[in-house]
């Protein structure tokens, strides 16, 4: 969970991330609240001038394979994180889960590096949330996601 909202519907402080990490410039540390996010975070956001959202994380030793390119699940874990983030917002912060989620890796993050994440909400039904997002080291893309997020509660 990435949501500062979130902690008062779950009622639980946010987790500590498992590494000290610094903020990129511009970016602020997300409130997380999935242990697992915590064990890969931390996290960073920013909201730009349009009130677009951008998400970040540093690649470090822990996301890695051993050629020092970022692991894919490392991807993958936030690329749901943000892409759950704006399916989040765009039902009014009710819980939504992951039905789907793909990706298409265009090139490589290094370890050093910084990972951004712009994801947008697409579409919604009554029931369902359609997400894209872009993800970029630099002006490099290196991957795009697609997503589709369940409301829970709604058929």
């Amino acid at each position: 969970m990435t949501e500062s909202s979130r902690q008062s519907l779950r009622g639980r402080a946010p987790l500590k991330a498992s590494a000290e990490v610094s903020a990129p410039e511009g970016f602020a540390p997300v409130e997380l609240f999935d242990p697992f996010e915590a064990h890969v975070g931390p996290f960073f956001e920013r909201v730009e001038e349009d009130g677009t959202r951008v998400a970040a994380f540093r690649v470090d030793a822990r996301h890695v394979r051993e050629d020092g390119t970022a692991h894919e699940g490392m991807m993958l874990t936030f690329a749901d994180a943000f892409m759950g983030g704006a399916a989040w917002r765009g039902v009014d912060d009710r819980p939504c889960v992951t039905l789907s989620l793909q990706a298409s890796l265009l090139g490589d993050a290094r370890l050093g590096d910084i990972v951004t994440c712009r994801a947008k909400m697409d579409h919604k039904t009554r029931a369902i949330v359609f997400v894209s997002a872009t993800f970029s080291v630099g002006e490099e893309m290196v991957m795009t996601g697609t997503s589709l997020f369940k409301i829970l509660g709604e058929r």
